[in-house]
C-alpha cells in the first residue's frame, strides 16, 4: 500500500471544479486507500447542504465548521479532498501546512467555469461572470501554492492526473 494512516495523508487542494472529488476517489479505489470529499463530510456532520450553511452563517461561519472538520478527517481519511476555499480561512491553511502530500490540482479558468456555471451546490459560483470567478481564483493561487507538495495540471484524463501523483509519490 502506497500511505497508511500512520503516514501523511493525501490532501487534494485547488480551486473549485479542478478535479479534487473525482480524482480523490479515483486514487483510494486504485489504491485501496480510504476516501473523504470534506464538503460532503460536512453536509452529512452538519445535516445541510453548503449553500445553507453558508445562507445561514455566512462565509467566515462556513469556513470555521470547514476547519473544525478538516481537523477531523486529517486524522481519518488517507485522502481527502478539500473545498476550493479552504485555504481562505487562515486557521485552516496553517493547519495544511504541517502535511507533506498536499497536491494543488489546478487547470484553466476556461474549462473551471465550463464545470461549475449553473452549479447551484458552488455558492462561491452562482451567477458569477468568468471574470467574477477567474479573480477569486486569481485571489486564492498564493494561497495554493504556499502549501503545495506539487502542482498538478487537472486538465487531462483522469488516469493521466493518477499517474502524475502517484509517479510524485512513489520516485519523489
Amino acid at each position: 500500500m502506497l500511505l497508511n494512516k500512520k503516514n501523511s495523508p493525501i490532501i487534494l487542494i485547488g480551486f473549485m471544479g479542478t478535479g479534487k472529488s473525482t480524482i480523490g476517489e479515483y486514487l483510494s479505489l486504485e489504491k485501496q486507500l480510504s476516501f473523504i470529499d470534506l464538503d460532503v463530510y460536512i453536509e452529512i456532520k452538519e445535516n445541510k447542504t453548503i449553500p445553507e450553511i453558508f445562507e445561514e452563517v455566512g462565509e467566515i461561519g462556513f469556513r470555521k465548521i470547514e476547519y473544525n472538520y478538516l481537523t477531523e478527517c486529517t486524522k481519518k481519511y488517507d485522502v481527502i479532498a478539500t473545498g476550493g476555499g479552504v485555504i481562505e480561512y487562515t486557521e485552516s491553511l496553517n493547519y495544511l501546512k504541517q502535511y507533506k502530500y498536499i497536491f494543488w490540482l489546478d487547470c484553466d479558468i476556461d474549462v473551471i467555469f465550463k464545470r461549475v456555471t449553473n452549479d447551484k451546490h458552488r455558492p462561491n459560483a452562482i451567477d458569477k461572470s468568468k471574470k467574477q470567478l477567474n479573480n477569486l481564483y486569481l485571489s486564492r493561487i498564493s494561497r495554493y501554492n504556499e502549501i503545495a507538495f506539487m502542482k498538478v495540471n487537472s486538465d487531462k484524463t483522469i488516469r493521466e492526473i493518477y499517474n502524475e501523483i502517484i509517479n510524485y509519490l512513489t520516485c519523489g
